[in-house]
């Protein structure tokens, strides 16, 4: 189908794309070159990965046997970035894998340790300086960003506990604890005298 052809050849050029800019690919496809793995993201069609030397072929259909295959969830996709824990996802039903186990561990590796120079991509279309000032100021963005949604989350604690009294300060939950160990020491404490009571009147 045309849809086929149009998706395939998006994911094929973007894989090409991407592994040409990584000069540390080559390295890691060796283990791959020559092997068919079948991707299966449950919620789209089956794809079929084919390695060469320097190149994947992407497939909507394929006649032979994959070497290896691997089904998961589109949200799962991510878990491909560190593929020392397939282990551990596989236990936890996180994805499923046919076939020889290391060819999978070797596409999560070949993809999931992309190192990329974005800034020197950049730089070609734009020169080094604009691409520098460009970097820099996402890198600034990011960090404000991120010590914004830490200072949110801090005043969103603090709005709880303080001013609606939704979840206990630490001093309460500490208090609590205290009161809980009382009244345990209390309850076994009745319970050896009510014991003593019981042997005296039997």
């Amino acid at each position: 189908m045309p849809m086929d052809a149009l998706i395939t050849a998006a994911v094929e050029t973007a894989c090409n794309q991407l592994l040409a800019r990584d000069t540390s690919a080559a390295e890691r496809q060796k283990k791959l070159i020559g092997k068919t793995l079948r991707l299966d993201v449950r919620e789209l069609k089956p794809l079929w990965f084919i390695f060469s030397s320097g190149r994947v072929d992407v497939l909507a259909r394929y006649e032979g046997e994959a070497d290896a295959g691997l089904s998961l969830s589109l949200s799962a996709l991510g878990l491909l970035r560190d593929p020392s824990a397939l282990t551990r996802y596989i236990r936890e039903e996180r994805l499923d894998i046919e076939g020889d186990p290391q060819l999978v561990q070797a596409f999560g590796s070949l993809f999931g340790e992309l190192a990329i120079d974005w800034e020197e991509q950049l730089s070609r279309y734009t020169g080094d300086v604009l691409a520098h000032t460009l970097f820099a100021g996402a890198r600034k963005a990011r960090s404000l960003l991120g010590l914004e949604l830490r200072r949110s989350r801090t005043q969103l604690a603090e709005y709880l506990t303080e001013e609606l009294r939704l979840a206990p300060g630490p001093l309460e939950v500490a208090s609590f604890g205290d009161d809980v160990e009382a009244l345990a020491s209390r309850l076994k404490a009745t319970e050896l005298r009510l014991a003593r009571l019981e042997a005296k009147v039997a």
